[in-house]
């Protein structure tokens, strides 16, 4: 069962599971892309032009082979003009231009752990969305791969992907002794 379609309930001998089906699916993408030599990418046959600032372009230039790690083919047409030839084939719907603000919003000019925050953000990017309506079949697919992940009680930005109700708090709420 689901609410709000975004968390995915789970009735448990010890009360009710209430799992964030984003944060989930996000834990599962980062582990599988993490453990990854080489990500799957999706070629591009058409890809904007994107323009940087000279700081952004710089940055990228300097960082090319940490984006190619993760599956991102970047070719300079100019000193500030790009286009992606490829990305994770997780992104393959994803717009470039999109993907990038987002790596670059994170990165906030704090170059320290940069491979780990285009991890993170192309995880982000890639996991199903909040709001997103899933059959059961999906929902159990999120939950199975989810619960095989090494660390699977935090997303990769540190937020908590699970809570548990306790069935004596349930109880309780509603004056039970039970």
């Amino acid at each position: 069962m689901k609410i709000n379609q975004t968390y995915i309930l789970i009735e448990k001998e010890d009360g009710l599971e209430i799992v964030d089906q984003h944060i989930a699916d996000e834990r599962y993408i980062y582990e599988t892309l993490k453990s990854q030599k080489e990500p799957a990418s999706q070629l591009l046959f058409i890809s904007d032009v994107i323009e940087l600032s000279p700081t952004e372009a710089e940055l990228i230039k300097e960082n090319i082979d940490k984006f190619a790690k993760f599956g991102y083919g970047i070719e300079f047409l100019n000193d500030t003009d790009i286009m992606f030839k490829k990305v994770p084939q997780l992104l393959s719907k994803t717009s470039p231009k999109e993907i990038l603000n987002d790596i670059l919003e994170n990165i906030e000019g704090d170059l320290n752990n940069l491979e780990e925050k285009i991890l993170i953000t192309t995880s982000c990017k890639a996991a199903v969305k909040a709001n997103t309506p899933l059959n059961m079949f999906q929902m159990q697919e999120i939950i199975k791969r989810w619960r095989g992940c090494k660390y699977p009680y935090t997303c990769p930005h540190g937020r908590p992907i699970t809570k548990t109700l306790k069935h004596k708090e349930i109880a309780a709420f509603f004056d039970r002794n039970d």
